[in-house]
């Protein structure tokens, strides 16, 4: 349960980007809490040119859970810049706990998913035939994309694809919800979708979110700058 939760923390949000960019080197440190509790702490480097961009993000435990929930996590994508939208090449992400470790290695070509890559093998059988699918991003270029202005970003993490929509009645002014939408799992293994929305905030003029809210199975995990 934990693993997938953080998995999905993961999967969104730690590619944190303002459409005011234009710096070619951006970090940023953020604290991950759920119900007042700090579980860990996050570190994020974005490099970008008009040319092309790479996104590193490095997630570990913290704060008095840890022996009990220790993981850490590498995600990493690089890609091109074509008319302010970004576009992966290559995305690739690590995940470790005490009793588990996974890899998940994705390449894309011309808006279409070239090769899925996992380590260990997945003995289900695909529900989905990833190299159907157009159109797709790996979750931290959907984000950037999000952020640079679009309204709805197709994803694929390695273990399930769906739709992050903005949604309308949510909008503030410096506040945006994007909604879950067209979910499907991968694998078979996986049946449920208890991620149901992420809310962003955001002073005026700054390159980084203030706080960034996800509502993962009714409970709500907060990501804020430290």
């Amino acid at each position: 349960y934990m693993k997938s939760t953080i998995s999905c923390l993961l999967f969104f949000y730690f590619a944190i980007y303002n459409n005011s960019v234009n710096a070619e080197n951006i970090s940023a440190k953020y604290n991950v809490s759920t119900n007042g509790i700090t579980i860990g702490v996050l570190f994020w480097e974005l490099s970008k040119n008009d040319l092309k961009y790479s996104l590193s993000i490095k997630l570990k435990n913290k704060g008095f859970l840890s022996p009990l929930l220790r993981f850490e996590g590498k995600y990493a994508v690089y890609g091109g810049v074509l008319n302010d939208i970004f576009v992966p090449q290559y995305y690739s992400q690590h995940w470790a706990t005490n009793k588990k470790k996974r890899v998940v290695e994705i390449d894309f070509k011309n808006d279409n998913i070239v090769s899925l890559k996992q380590k260990p093998d997945e003995k289900e059988f695909p529900r989905i035939d990833t190299r159907d699918l157009n159109g797709y991003v790996d979750p931290l270029s959907s984000f950037l994309n999000l952020m640079n202005g679009k309204d709805e970003s197709k994803t694929i993490d390695g273990r399930r694809v769906y739709n992050l929509v903005l949604s309308s009645a949510f909008i503030e002014e410096n506040k945006k919800t994007y909604v879950v939408k067209k979910y499907t799992n991968i694998w078979a293994d996986h049946k449920k979708n208890n991620l149901k929305e992420i809310a962003i905030i955001k002073k005026r003029n700054s390159l980084l979110p203030e706080a960034i809210y996800i509502n993962f199975n009714e409970r709500i995990f907060s990501i804020l700058v430290d």
